[in-house]
Formats: C-alpha cells, sequence, structure tokens
C-alpha cells in the first residue's frame, strides 16, 4: 500500500497535470470573464492609476482587486492573471484540505478517498468562474487549520496568525466578516459556560486571535466607513437583500434595465451597483406575508444547501448508517479522535447560516461543500471500528460510487459544453481586430449578449450602459447610446443599423449602430 507522503505526491502530481492542460485551454481560447470579474478588474485597474476615490468600493471585497493592481503594477495582463490566480488558489486549497485530513483521517483508505475528492473539487471549480470565491475559500480553511492546531493554546504567534488570515478572509469576501464573528464569539462563550475548573486554556488564545481579526478588518473599515459616510463593513448585504423583495421578482438590475456607469472610468453600473435597488428596501416583519415569504427564502435555501452537499443523496445516507451505528455502540468504548474536529463541525454549521435568508449558489458555499466532505469521511471512519467489514464495505463502496456519478456527469457535461464554449471563445477573440470601431464608445447588449459585451469592455474600454428590454428608441438615445449587441436579428428596427455581424462557431453576433 503506497504511503501517505507518496500518494500526497501522486495527489499534487495530478493536480499540477489538471492545472497544466486547465491553463492551456483558458489562456489559447480566451476563456470570457463574467461581469462579477470585471467589475474586480476594473477597481483594480483604479487603484493602479491612483484613483482612490472610486477604487474604494463596499460591494466588492478588495483582496482580489489588490491582487491585480500589483499585477497591473507589474505590466501583467489582468485576464490571464485571473486564470492563474484561480489555479494557485485551487493549488493551496488542495495541500490545506490534505493537511487538515491528514490530521483527522487516520486511516489510510479514508484519507485516501478524500484527497482524491479534494483532488477534484479544487480542479472543478479552478475551471468554473472567475471569481475571488475559491481564494476566499482557501483562506477559511487555512484558518481552520491554524486554529485546530494543537500548538494553538500555548504558541504565541499562532493565535494572532490566525487572526491575520481570518481577516484575510473577509477581505476576500466580505460574508466572512460575519461568519469569523459568529465563530469565535460562540468558541469564547463556550469556554465561559463551562465551570471554572473545567475550563480549557483555549479562552485566551481566542480573544488573541479574535482582536488580531479586528484590528487588522477594522483598517478597511475605517477607510470603507470614511467614504461611505457610515459605519459599514460592506455595502454588499442590502442590494443582496433587496433582490429577495418579494415585490421586485426580477433578475440582478443591470440585466433588467439600462443603467449609465456611475463614473467616467467605470465599465458598467455594475463596478458598484450597491445603490440600484434601494427602493425596494423591506423587512419579513414589516407585515405577516412578508415573515411567511422569508421563511419560504429559508426554507428553499435549506433544500438547496442540501443538494449541494450531495445531490445523490448517497453520502447522507452513508452519515446516517454510520451516525446509528456509534449510537448502538456508544456503550462498547471510548473513541479515540483528535476533539479539534468539532472546530471544525461548529464551522461548517456557521458558515451557511447568513446565506439561508437570501438564496444560495454553490461557489457560496465551498467552504461549507469542503468541509463536508472531511466530515462526512470522518465520521465513517469512526464507526468503520464497529462494524461488519464483509458488509458494511461493499455497500460504502457502491455507495461512493453513486455519490460520485452526479459529479462525474456534472463536470463531463462541463467538458462537453466547455468544449463548443471554447471554440466560440476563440473565435470571439479572432474577431475583436475588425470591432475596433468599438473602443471607448457606450454600448448596450439584450438579454442574451451580456457576457460578449462584458468581453467587448475588456478589452476594447467600450462603456456599458446595460441591458435594453423595453425596446424603445427614446431609452438608447436618452444615455446617447451609439451600439447595440446582440444574438437576434433586429433590423425591423428602423432606428438599428447593422454595422457588424459575427458568424461564431453556430452563433451570429449583431452589432448595430444606433441612428
Amino acid at each position: 500500500m503506497i504511503p501517505k507522503t507518496g500518494f500526497d505526491k501522486i495527489t499534487a502530481g495530478l493536480f499540477a497535470i489538471g492545472a497544466f492542460f486547465g491553463l492551456y485551454f483558458q489562456l489559447s481560447y480566451h476563456k470570457f470573464l463574467n461581469n462579477d470579474t470585471l467589475a474586480y478588474i476594473n477597481i483594480a485597474e483604479l487603484y493602479a492609476t491612483g484613483d482612490f476615490q472610486h477604487a474604494i468600493n463596499g460591494y466588492w471585497s478588495p483582496l482580489y482587486s489588490w491582487v491585480l493592481c500589483f499585477c497591473k503594477m507589474a505590466g501583467l495582463p489582468l485576464l490571464p492573471c485571473c486564470y492563474v490566480i484561480n489555479f494557485l488558489s485551487a493549488g493551496f486549497g488542495l495541500y490545506i484540505l490534505c493537511k487538515l485530513a491528514r490530521r483527522y483521517l487516520t486511516h489510510p483508505i479514508f484519507y485516501r478517498a478524500f484527497c482524491l475528492y479534494a483532488l477534484l473539487l479544487m480542479l472543478f471549480y479552478a475551471m468554473s468562474t472567475l471569481t475571488p470565491d475559491l481564494t476566499a475559500t482557501v483562506f477559511c480553511l487555512s484558518f481552520l487549520l491554524l486554529i485546530t492546531d494543537d500548538r494553538f493554546t500555548f504558541n504565541k504567534k499562532i493565535p494572532g496568525l490566525a487572526g491575520a488570515v481570518a481577516a484575510c478572509a473577509y477581505f476576500s469576501k466580505s460574508y466572512n466578516f460575519g461568519v469569523v464573528h459568529l465563530f469565535l464569539a460562540f468558541l469564547m462563550l463556550l469556554e465561559l459556560a463551562k465551570k471554572n475548573g473545567s475550563r480549557s486554556k483555549l479562552i485566551i488564545p481566542v480573544i488573541k486571535t479574535y482582536g488580531s481579526f479586528i484590528i487588522l478588518s477594522f483598517v478597511w473599515i475605517a477607510t470603507l466607513s470614511i467614504h461611505e459616510h457610515n459605519l459599514t463593513f460592506s455595502t454588499a448585504g442590502r442590494l443582496n437583500y433587496n433582490l429577495t423583495n418579494p415585490n421586485y421578482g426580477k433578475g440582478f438590475p443591470t440585466n433588467e434595465d439600462l443603467f449609465p456607469p456611475p463614473f467616467e472610468n467605470a465599465y458598467s453600473a455594475h463596478t458598484d451597483p450597491a445603490h440600484l435597488l434601494d427602493n425596494y428596501s423591506w423587512s419579513p416583519f414589516r407585515d405577516v406575508n412578508s415573515f411567511f415569504y422569508q421563511l419560504q427564502l429559508v426554507q428553499n435555501s435549506i433544500k438547496s444547501m442540501i443538494n449541494m452537499l450531495d445531490s445523490s443523496g448517497a453520502k447522507w445516507l452513508l452519515i446516517g448508517c454510520s451516525l446509528l451505528i456509534l449510537y448502538f455502540n456508544r456503550k462498547k468504548g471510548t473513541l479515540l479522535y483528535n476533539g479539534s474536529i468539532h472546530k471544525i463541525g461548529w464551522f461548517f454549521v456557521f458558515y451557511p447560516l447568513l446565506y439561508l435568508p437570501l438564496f444560495i449558489l454553490d461557489r457560496y458555499i465551498l467552504t461549507s461543500i469542503s468541509l463536508f466532505h472531511l466530515l462526512f469521511f470522518f465520521i465513517i471512519q469512526l464507526a468503520w471500528i464497529f462494524i461488519n467489514k464483509k458488509i458494511f464495505v461493499p455497500m460504502v463502496t457502491v455507495l461512493l460510487a453513486l455519490s460520485v456519478v452526479p459529479f462525474v456527469l456534472l463536470g463531463q457535461r462541463k467538458l462537453t459544453r466547455s468544449s463548443s464554449e471554447y471554440l466560440y471563445y476563440k473565435s470571439f477573440y479572432q474577431h475583436l481586430p475588425q470591432l475596433s470601431f468599438l473602443q471607448h464608445q457606450p454600448i448596450a447588449s439584450d438579454t442574451y449578449s451580456m457576457v460578449e459585451v462584458t468581453q467587448l469592455c475588456y478589452h476594447l474600454k467600450c462603456r456599458y450602459y446595460s441591458t435594453w428590454k423595453d425596446k424603445q428608441y427614446e431609452s438608447l438615445k436618452k444615455y446617447n447610446i451609439h451600439f447595440l449587441i446582440s444574438k437576434k436579428d433586429l433590423t425591423p428596427f428602423s432606428f438599428l443599423r447593422i454595422r457588424e455581424k459575427l458568424l461564431l462557431n453556430n452563433k451570429t453576433v449583431y452589432i448595430y449602430e444606433v441612428q
């Protein structure tokens, strides 16, 4: 049997091969960026030019833009940098997950199974959307690696370092500010609730971690609060909550209407969308219907989360069976395991809580997905000593295989779709020189062409006025929009003239000039 060290080398080698091919396709075929990533790039460019008044932004977390700013100042193209950052984050994430697994998964079979899951998980998200979610996950996992370290209670440096990493988790994703607060506050309350004689030495290091986290976080909070003229750690929460307003019922505002870029060097209103839905503020406590609507949102979020953690149900079944085995054998002896796993469990519980009143996407809870698999293999490992191997091993093997099927099918669909998408990306990129007339021009799009327009903003520095849905000439002229990008034939509109027609891998993109 291969020792853990040898298996780690194999895992690292497999990741390196996956990263090589992933980066090759993304760099060669010019994988599209989404409008969120364009906003981070826009902010990075503002930092690089010294326009701090507009660069300081409470909607988009700052760390990703800070890293891209240094790349910009070093003369590196920012879109390829986003590809590389994704894979570097995935590599660090895999390393940290394997370190955590070494701590809790002492049985080689479960350790190796988890590492393979982690490998697939990190590669999948490295090749998915270009956003800071993967980077934020790495900082959260690093924070847990430090706070569950055996030396945490007596080492002078680790608590402060854990607080610094927690602050980076906040800088990379504002949502993490609330999660870290909840988690550290809970740990302190848990220790304070114990009787004096049974209190551990944990509380002082946790206070040091908390202090380090607050002090470092306050640097950004103070800067942002001065910029926004009120005390705040983020401006994203209000808009995201207003999106769920029962009276709104539409998608993200920039996907629904025309909005001018908020300042001269902004690519679009998406660069700072914090106040676009201020008129839709609501509270679940304003009336009975709103309260029950909020409960429905929470219920939907829980269902979505359960499905994202394990869409097959096989892992949930194995967890249930393992817990039953542990319960019926609870009097047969004391289970020996690393007790710091309880902190992992509590962090897993706390992490998605603040998303529940809103909505959940899988990349939002990537930290939870990673921890779920760690806890999953840990629970099965505990039950392993009580089971009949002849019966349980085949059952576990079959159920694990079933649990992998949805993931494999998802990966297959992604590869199948990506093969045609990458050809489309490359075809679009090759046509960019003939679209040079769009450089610095005010443009808009229909609902189906927002992704293409995002690329035009990055490559040709267009100013994007969001989505034209009302089909009215007056709305285009209101903002003096010169060009409209669409995948539909809009020649029946007399005020639109085809300036360019791109035939791209079975799709047609029209560039209309507004008369």
